[in-house]
């Protein structure tokens, strides 16, 4: 059950660090300034949020489309309602799109879109406490996060209060408490603890990022994920959402990403774990070794991505953008491991994402 109390005594030294409320998790108010330079002095800036922005405009023509719950995990591709869901998904960018683009523009249209769109899902969506469910309203709760004082006062406590209500149950779920279930777990309620500024649910998350680098990864990198699915997929699955959860981490002057288990498991060899399958020095055949039955059923079922076949390492450039918050490294891995790139027109942003990280970072 959820942990109320905030045990300072069970913190490693990394953690004896203040764990108060450092700031959003888009970015803090020192950081919207430089990102607005960014974008009007930067071409390849200026092009992702010209992008950006596009999908904003359409979006200021839609309308909201929530459902009561998302269904989407343990379903076949054909599953009726894990079409639904996909649907209903189809706001999560868009919600995204409007909140950067008032931020960026300071348009008054974008924010009230926005705030309609986050309206919509909070008074028709509920958590189901799946966290592989869960994990799909990532880019809503970062659109709430910037327009959130653009709410009501009345508002702002509704909403404030289905997250927490979200993060909790999510929380207290029974099912599957490590892989890439936990880390999505510890993705939504870290993001959602820091938005809403609870500091219990943070202490939860900082206790489960501890246990979770110990007991689902190997001091070498590879996830218990790797091992049992046989598949880079699946590895990048369970490390990316930490690599989002250490970026909100690090607006709050944490270092996770080089922190280490007692076996010396750390994120950051997670990441280097990859390295060696996108330099071209290791290959591998996803999913030939595969122990999950659910990968079975859904190759027999015709999804080819589940049926044994050469990974490819473009596969791995959003997972380096992400990491470029906390590893300024990983934002030329992006540029060069990008899907689709060709010879790239990319030279330091891969997506709005990397641009955003360029200015978490800060100078250097």
């Amino acid at each position: 059950m959820l942990n109320r109390k905030i045990h300072f005594s069970l913190l490693g030294s990394l953690f004896f660090q203040s764990l108060v409320w450092a700031g959003p998790v888009s970015l803090d108010a020192a950081q919207v300034e430089p990102l607005r330079r960014l974008v009007a002095t930067d071409p390849e800036a200026t092009a992702q949020f010209n992008s950006l922005r596009k999908t904003a405009d359409a979006a200021l023509k839609a309308t909201p489309q929530p459902i009561p719950v998302l269904i989407s995990e343990g379903k076949l591709a054909s599953d009726p309602d894990k079409k639904k869901t996909l649907i209903a998904l189809k706001d999560m960018p868009k919600a995204y799109s409007l909140a950067w683009a008032w931020l960026i523009d300071k348009n008054d249209q974008y924010s009230e879109k926005g705030i309609e769109f986050i309206k919509a899902w909070a008074q028709t969506n509920r958590p189901d406490g799946d966290p592989i469910n869960e994990t799909n309203l990532e880019r809503l709760i970062v659109a709430y996060d910037i327009l959130r004082p653009q709410f009501t006062p009345e508002d702002q406590t509704a909403i404030d209060n289905w997250l927490r209500d979200r993060a909790i149950k999510l929380w207290n779920d029974p099912r599957v408490h490590t892989g890439n279930w936990q880390s999505h777990r510890l993705k939504i309620v870290g993001m959602i603890a820091t938005v809403v500024n609870d500091e219990a649910l943070w202490n939860n998350v900082v206790e489960g990022f501890k246990q979770q680098i110990d007991v689902s990864f190997l001091p070498d990198g590879e996830s218990i994920d790797f091992k049992s699915r046989d598949s880079m997929h699946y590895h990048l699955y369970s490390v990316q959402p930490l690599l989002a959860l250490a970026c909100v981490a690090q607006q709050r002057d944490l270092d996770w990403y080089n922190y280490r288990a007692p076996d010396g498991a750390s994120l950051r060899q997670t990441v280097d774990f990859i390295k060696p399958f996108t330099d071209g020095e290791k290959t591998h055949m996803e999913f030939a070794h595969s122990s999950a039955k659910f990968d079975q059923t859904r190759a027999n079922a015709g999804q080819k991505e589940y049926m044994p076949h050469e990974w490819e390492s473009c596969q791995a450039g959003p997972t380096f953008a992400t990491a470029s918050c906390v590893d300024p490294s990983m934002a030329d891995l992006a540029v060069k491991t990008w899907c689709g790139n060709g010879k790239s027109s990319h030279e330091h942003y891969v997506n709005w994402e990397s641009v955003v990280n360029a200015v978490r970072r800060g100078p250097g």
